[in-house]
């Protein structure tokens, strides 16, 4: 939200709140036998300014907009001062979590199509991430783009920070990876529309379509949870049935349906928010009865398709 909102944009409080979201998804998901993967930027392992410093890379991307360097942000001395900068507490705690995966957001939140990206820069930003993730006792091996923002020239950096998963953009209209300036008001629309009026399930993928041939795994985006909005409380059943519609698909089909949000997304109107999570994890027990379907993370699918280094990880036959 960096480049959207300073500190004086009410917005700005929701990432104080959030932190008491995390910690209540990450026991709902232990009651629930919920297995999630947890995208965490790097900055936010640390603890201390000081702890920060020391995993900082030498070389940075020199983005072309200014305002998406996060190097230039002020950050407080620590956790108790800085709680939206440093969260090294709450890394720990989903951690230990049972069934919860912490996977990698990049280290600064890395814009991999923006003007002023390069090569160098994004390896040493995904070493500094490893870094500050084995600091804590952490091996990451699964990757959220901000924003995204897939590049496929990037994909050997990825392999070569001991990466192996990637969540790759979400295969319908106004989803396609694109740089800032390119989300004009078609695309938010198109992805607006996607959520209350597809005349379709979201999109799922097969098994056999997870493993690249470069040796990644993809599992990409099927639907955003979007938080609730008042404006739209009359189509609000047309949300709830879509995200139904792509559980069940997935179900019967023997395929993966990749959901995603931030949990800032249910600071306002938590209630609201929680009680369509639960819909959706109700509906996953009732597919765990019929269908065999089951809850897994970004490194559970990657162990079970296997990777060209590893062997496989088990049968694919009747997965999900």
């Amino acid at each position: 939200m960096r480049d959207h909102v300073d500190r004086a944009d009410p917005s700005y409080a929701d990432l104080l709140a959030s932190r008491d979201v995390v910690t209540e998804l990450a026991k709902l998901f232990a009651d629930r036998g919920i297995r999630a993967t947890w995208a965490t930027v790097g900055f936010l392992f640390a603890s201390t300014r000081e702890e920060l410093a020391l995993h900082l890379p030498e070389i940075r991307p020199t983005y072309d907009h200014a305002a998406y360097d996060p190097y230039t942000e002020p950050v407080g001395a620590s956790e108790e001062v800085d709680p939206e900068h440093l969260a090294g507490s709450l890394v720990d705690a989903v951690a230990a979590t049972s069934g919860q995966e912490i996977a990698s957001h990049t280290f600064s939140h890395y814009y991999c199509l923006e003007a002023g990206r390069n090569e160098e820069s994004f390896r040493a930003d995904l070493a500094a991430a490893q870094a500050i993730a084995r600091a804590r006792g952490l091996r990451l091996t699964s990757l959220v783009l901000p924003r995204n923002q897939w590049n496929p020239s990037f994909a050997g950096v990825v392999l070569d920070s001991g990466l192996t998963c990637f969540r790759g953009p979400q295969p319908s209209r106004g989803h396609e990876a694109r740089r800032g300036e390119e989300q004009g008001v078609l695309n938010r629309s198109a992805r607006l529309i996607d959520t209350y009026g597809g005349l379709t399930p979201p999109p799922t993928v097969s098994w056999d379509r997870v493993l690249r041939d470069d040796g990644l795994c993809n599992v990409p985006a099927s639907a955003f949870l979007r938080p609730y909005d008042p404006r739209r409380r009359l189509i609000e059943p047309l949300r709830r049935a879509r995200l139904l519609a792509g559980l069940r698909d997935a179900g019967r089909r023997g395929r993966i349906f990749h959901l995603w949000w931030h949990p800032h997304n249910f600071v306002r109107h938590r209630l609201r928010c929680l009680d369509l999570l639960n819909s959706l994890l109700d509906e996953l027990d009732r597919l765990a009865q019929a269908e065999g379907m089951r809850s897994l993370s970004m490194r559970d699918v990657t162990d079970i398709v296997g990777t060209p280094s590893q062997p496989n990880g088990g049968d694919l036959q009747g997965s999900r």
